[in-house]
């Protein structure tokens, strides 16, 4: 048997509101030297409600506001200065790029990692991956974290007064793992496929029953305070846990296979796009693909429609000229490896769904 190390959820999971009390007590479990590295306004809530309990704590912290794009040379940049610091333990304060850097540099420098997301948008607070870029903000690589993020903080309260498009991409992303997951796939119980894929599947479809069940109110505000926090686990911890178990499993992730070409090859037309939003037009890629019908495609555009977010490649800035099309599709095929021609010729169907 194969040894595959299964790296899924994570150590602890703070969540409601409030509980951001809890950061003090975690760095402080991990030495009291913490490097924050955060958004430049992120960073700033959270020191306004931690900064004079770090200071009666006599936590010693090294504070980074990062503006840059999330790469290798600026993760390599704050290893040095968190072990010039002395530095005990990451923190990662904000949305997905922050986040993995402050995991990659964990990661690098062999620190524990504390995450604390300041919106929904992503699994990036969870997950055992950090997505890179170069210092252009093009799609680079990933790196595998060495063990599971150590401690997640989730206040709600702090989650809710994010941007309701943040919201919206974060709903999508996770609507994302179904399509992406179930390519081809006939399941009806745990005997069609390895255990591991199928308690993908399940999380997945479950995850998908619920968002577009729920996340036309979740993003109206017809959401009670017990909900939102459901929602919110969704995002950044739920999708996460589908795709430690989908890790390495068979899957045409065609949804974020766009997003990859369109950083690498389109990044400064398509750079106001959230990664949600990006994925979401992917999503309907992904269906049409699939062969899924056309009800349930539509459900899914409505929703995106309800929420505001672009349907089309050019809604998102991608200039739809023949050239533009074609290296995009090219690079999804690259990217997914599609090899046959009626896979081809799906594809290409499907895009044209994608596009005005």
């Amino acid at each position: 048997m194969e040894r595959i190390p299964l790296k899924v959820g994570v150590g602890k999971y703070f969540y409601g509101k409030g509980c951001i009390e809890e950061l003090t007590k975690e760095i402080i479990r991990f030495g009291g030297k913490p490097l924050v590295i955060g958004g430049i306004s992120s960073t700033e809530i959270i020191l306004n409600r931690c900064r004079d309990e770090w200071k009666t704590s006599h936590i010693q912290v090294h504070i980074i506001k990062h503006s840059g794009e999330c790469s290798v040379n600026w993760a390599e940049k704050y290893v040095k200065e968190g072990l010039a610091a002395g530095c005990t333990v990451v923190v990662g304060i904000g949305g997905g790029k922050c986040i993995d850097l402050a995991k990659a540099a964990a990661t690098i420098g062999r620190w524990n990692v504390i995450t604390v997301p300041t919106s929904a948008a992503t699994c990036v607070a969870t997950s055992a991956v950090c997505v890179m870029y170069d210092d252009q903000g093009r799609t680079d690589h990933s790196i595998a974290m060495n063990q599971e993020v150590d401690v997640a903080i989730v206040d709600t309260e702090i989650i809710a007064a994010a941007p309701r498009r943040t919201l919206a991409a974060g709903i999508m992303d996770s609507v994302a793992k179904l399509v992406e997951v179930k390519h081809k796939l006939h399941i009806s119980s745990y005997k069609d496929c390895g255990l591991r894929q199928y308690i993908g599947y399940i999380n997945a479809k479950g995850i998908y029953d619920f968002l577009l069940g729920e996340g036309k109110n979740a993003y109206e505000g017809n959401c009670t305070d017990d909900q939102y926090s459901d929602l919110f686990m969704t995002n950044l911890l739920h999708t996460s846990v589908v795709s430690g178990f989908c890790s390495g499993a068979t899957q045409m992730a065609l949804a974020h296979a766009l997003y990859d070409a369109l950083r690498k090859w389109f990044i400064d037309d398509t750079r106001e796009a959230m990664h949600g939003e990006l994925v979401a037009i992917g999503v309907l890629l992904q269906m049409r693909f699939n062969g899924d019908p056309y009800w349930e495609i539509k459900r899914v555009r409505e929703l995106m429609e309800r929420m505001h977010m672009p349907v089309y490649l050019e809604d998102a800035g991608f200039v739809s000229t023949a050239e533009n099309k074609k290296v995009l599709i090219e690079e999804i095929v690259k990217i997914t490896g599609l090899e046959s021609q009626k896979d081809m010729d799906s594809l290409i169907c499907a895009f044209h769904d994608i596009v005005r």
